[in-house]
């Protein structure tokens, strides 16, 4: 194993509330200060195993089908921030999002609310298992057939759209292939659509001549394209780097993507066995991984709004979060969303100050809150940590004093 990824051994007292709150920021949506406490307890081990756990409220699953029945996306959104919000299941919603983002698929051209709930559910069900078999599943995914135009793909007329994505976006990164390896996996894929809201293959539209793809010769068909592409080296790195960068840092280095490749081929591409490694490592707990990212719009009002106990209604959330940037099932584009300085550019920074304005308004401060927050803050600048840690000591009802803390800019950095 990489020495990057030795399991973190903390010394006495280092098992401490930023670091306790760096595994419950990155793992999940941040804690409760309940959450946070009981973290302190437990230890490391304990609340890493507790983050696997899936403890969702029964009535966010059982209200799902009268929600499809209104065909809202509005109502899909709330219903994903609701889960998100309620810290049932940390890691399985962490995973569901990473992997939206790198699967992007919008309802601007899916246009079906019932087929994006199906893609999210596949990605809640398999994001933490075989990504083999996560990468199969999303290609035979009615919501992505449609968005990526699989269903015109057919013999003759091979449509490049997802065979391009698929190699590029999802499994191996630009450098890794050429143009023919797109047009022969597009061969390769005809055939595949949909029926309704089904996977459908039609064997009179598939081409299944022989193709040469990644300098491999044969007559394959759409699974044996894939398993061809999850066997170049590239695809264990593409996704290594996907993880590191979700819940490490930016820009992983050569040495890491290597150790987490290697790990993730050790663990027989278990994206969970993966993540034990990752989250209990030296790397993960690193002064270079904390506050190393700048927090995505969900992340941020999920964390204030669970640290501070706003009853805010996860409709409202959702629609804020989406003025931020983050409309939850409308990526912008087939790259995901950008992340990173995007997050905060003018226009997205003003409704991200007036949003987190109003989340404070509806705060219930309390002295363990705002303890959450001060966590979250680094010792400078000198002010801000003043401040929070007044309002630790002695709880205060102005939300000009909460909404100080959440809008000041070291607060977006998780």
């Amino acid at each position: 194993m990489s020495a990057t990824l030795r399991a973190w051994r903390p010394a006495l007292g280092a098992w401490d509330r930023p670091a306790a709150a760096h595994l419950l920021r990155r793992a999940g949506f941040g804690a409760s200060p309940e959450e946070l406490e009981q973290a302190l307890g437990a230890g490391l081990d304990a609340t890493l195993e507790r983050l696997f756990e899936d403890r969702t409220p029964p009535e966010l699953d059982g209200s799902i089908q009268a929600l499809l029945a209104a065909e809202s996306l509005e109502l899909l959104q709330a219903w994903w921030m609701a889960r998100i919000v309620a810290g049932g299941a940390p890691l399985r919603e962490r995973m569901t999002l990473v992997w939206h983002d790198l699967f992007a698929t919008s309802h601007e051209k899916v246009q079906d609310v019932r087929l994006m709930h199906g893609q999210n559910e596949l990605l809640r069900r398999a994001g933490l298992g075989d990504f083999r078999l996560l990468l199969h599943g999303i290609a035979r995914d009615p919501a992505m057939l449609v968005w990526l135009d699989g269903r015109s793909n057919r013999k003759g007329h091979p449509n490049e759209n997802f065979a391009r994505e698929v190699l590029e976006l999802f499994a191996l990164g630009p450098g890794h292939y050429d143009e023919r390896d797109v047009q022969e996996a597009a061969r390769a894929f005809s055939g595949w659509g949909t029926e309704g809201r089904s996977f459908v293959h039609a064997p009179e539209h598939h081409d299944d001549g022989p193709k040469t793809i990644l300098g491999h010769q044969g007559r394959f068909d759409g699974v044996a394209a894939l398993d061809l592409i999850l066997a170049h080296p590239a695809c264990a790195r593409h996704v290594a780097r996907v993880l590191l960068e979700a819940f490490v840092a930016p820009m992983p280095t050569e040495e890491e993507l290597e150790g987490l490749a290697g790990t993730l081929l050790a663990s027989d591409w278990d994206v969970g066995r993966t993540l034990r490694v990752l989250l209990r490592s030296e790397l993960f707990f690193a002064p270079r991984a904390r506050r190393a990212r700048i927090a995505a719009p969900v992340e941020c009002l999920a964390a204030a709004s669970r640290a501070l106990g706003a009853r805010v209604p996860p409709r409202t959330l959702a629609r804020r979060a989406s003025a931020m940037g983050q409309a939850l099932f409308r990526p912008p584009s087939v790259k995901g969303w950008e992340g990173g300085r995007a997050w905060i550019h003018a226009g997205h920074w003003i409704a991200r100050h007036n949003a987190l304005v109003e989340l404070a308004r509806q705060a219930a401060p309390s002295r363990n809150g705002f303890e959450v927050l001060r966590d979250v803050l680094p010792e400078e600048p000198p002010a801000l940590r003043a401040a929070v840690e007044r309002l630790a000591r002695e709880p205060s009802s102005d939300p000009a004093a909460i909404a100080f803390v959440l809008t000041a800019p070291e607060f977006h950095l998780y």
